[in-house]
């Protein structure tokens, strides 16, 4: 029995430290999330969110909503059952901001990180500031890190696996993350790059460089109705507010830290 318990211990304590990591995110996330009145980007998504699912997608278009639908279908269901409160609201953004952090773990060992870095990097993300704002924020931008996290972790599975189920759960996350947020499209482009760099440098890859490229063709027809819908906001959106040389927003977003 004692022989039994030293060899399970390797593998007990790097989960109890993460599951704390996780339940630290957790606390950090819900702690004083419906205090703050809305604000505006807040309250928009809220009316957003009261429309038919129909009616929101008519309303995207129509009104050159710069934002894809999936966000407001998760508000719209979710609100249906919890109610409109602040609290309530923002729930769903806290929740994928600890979904974030668990993904992130995954991912990591799946990269080939070490236990230590990648519950560091885990940590990293609990308490990020940055995150935390966002996860208290009744917006799309915790679900879209969530989706792009898991869109790159089921796509090396898909790469490492070759199995139809993971291209499938590769291309759901990928397709549920270009309908939440337009720039997860930056994110696949990243993931492409690596796969076709990966074939150039690593001849052995290359057998199953045909497959992937199946998966992503995949991911583009099941967005491409989207796409076309949503072509007059991609090609006219001219955002909201000035619109800084490279030079001026890099000095803007530095600063910030």
């Amino acid at each position: 029995e004692n022989g039994h318990m030293s060899a399970a211990s390797p593998w007990a304590w790097p989960r109890v430290v993460a599951l704390a990591i996780v339940l630290l995110a957790f606390g950090l996330r819900v702690a004083g999330l419906g205090q703050q009145e809305l604000r505006g980007d807040e309250a928009f998504g809220y009316f957003f969110a009261q429309r038919d699912y129909a009616e929101i997608i008519d309303a995207t278009i129509e009104l050159q909503e710069p934002h894809p639908v999936a966000s407001y279908f998760v508000q719209r269901a979710w609100l249906g059952v919890a109610g409109d409160s602040e609290l309530a609201l923002r729930f769903p953004s806290a929740w994928f901001g600890v979904l974030a952090v668990a993904l992130l773990l995954r991912l990591a060992m799946r990269l080939g990180f070490r236990r230590g870095p990648a519950l560091l990097a885990m940590a990293l993300l609990a308490i990020s500031p940055y995150a935390i704002w966002h996860a208290q924020d009744a917006r799309m931008y915790s679900m879209s890190l969530a989706l792009t996290i898991a869109a790159v972790w089921l796509g090396i599975e898909t790469l490492q696996r070759q199995r139809v189920a993971w291209g499938l759960a590769y291309t759901a996350a990928a397709w549920l993350a270009l309908h939440t947020h337009y720039y997860a499209v930056f994110v696949l482009v990243a993931l492409n790059l690596f796969v076709l760099t990966r074939a150039i440098f690593v001849p052995r890859t290359r057998a199953n460089l045909a497959t992937w490229i199946m998966w992503q063709m995949l991911v583009g027809a099941l967005y491409l109705p989207w796409l076309a819908g949503a072509s007059t906001i991609l090609g006219g959106y001219g955002g909201n507010g000035d619109s800084p040389a490279f030079a001026a927003m890099a000095e803007r977003s530095f600063a910030v830290f």
